[in-house]
């Protein structure tokens, strides 16, 4: 029996809990001589792909806003950039005391040239999404935002500034959320964006076989009423 030994083991562990997003090389061993070289990937750089991570405790929005600017519309500001225009255009005072809101979000958007419009919506309009939009969540009293990519089967992929990437069993997303989406328009949203993609490729092909077989496909834009609360 071959024996495999990884040289670099303290280093490998300082990657599985560091929150650094980093890619190393990791020379491995094959009894006792050396064969090859691993690059390995931390664990806190796979759960935070292609997701703004927050760096302040009011600043889930901008982290948000910042996810699908750069990973949806390739307009990429870093998040103390974001904060720090928004806090020009908004109350500073309510905004350190609530962090930012939806209509912060909209004025900060059309200084780029974006359209921000918010919806209210059933949790079966998040099922027919065509682009990933921002929702609020009340966690148990706190007030957060994240990015919702895509709902399917039960479940809500979620891109979360604080967490990064996880998936949302309906029911819990649901007692969390108000129904207010925040979606940002302006230019096509790429269909290569990372954020389109979920770790589900059955969901995507059992929905392409729903189409093929008759299934009327969404016929409001970006699968969302006209329901504009601003």
């Amino acid at each position: 029996m071959r024996l495999y030994t990884i040289l670099a083991a303290p280093l490998t562990g300082w990657l599985l809990c560091s929150g650094v997003a980093a890619q190393t090389a990791v020379p491995l061993q094959i009894d006792g001589q050396p064969a090859i070289t691993k690059r390995v990937t931390s664990l806190a750089a796979m759960r935070y792909r292609n997701v703004m991570r927050q760096e302040l405790d009011f600043s889930c929005g901008a982290a948000a806003l910042g996810t699908l600017l750069r990973y949806g519309y390739g307009v990429d500001i870093e998040e103390r950039r974001i904060i720090s225009d928004m806090l020009k255009i908004s109350d500073a005072e309510e905004v350190m005391r609530r962090g930012f809101s939806m209509l912060d979000m909209r004025n900060y958007i059309e200084t780029l040239g974006f359209r921000g419009t918010g919806f209210r919506v059933e949790l079966s309009a998040l099922r027919q999404l065509k682009i990933p939009v921002i929702v609020l969540l009340d966690i148990k009293g706190y007030q957060h935002f994240v990015v919702v990519r895509q709902a399917a089967e039960g479940r809500v992929f979620v891109s979360d500034p604080a967490l990064g990437n996880r998936i949302m069993p309906e029911h819990e997303f649901a007692e969390a959320w108000n129904n207010l989406v925040f979606a940002v328009i302006g230019q096509p949203f790429p269909q290569t964006s990372e954020l389109l993609k979920a770790d589900a490729p059955v969901l995507r092909q059992r929905t392409d076989a729903a189409m093929r077989a008759g299934a009327r496909a969404p016929s409001v834009d970006f699968g969302l009423a006209h329901m504009d609360f601003f």
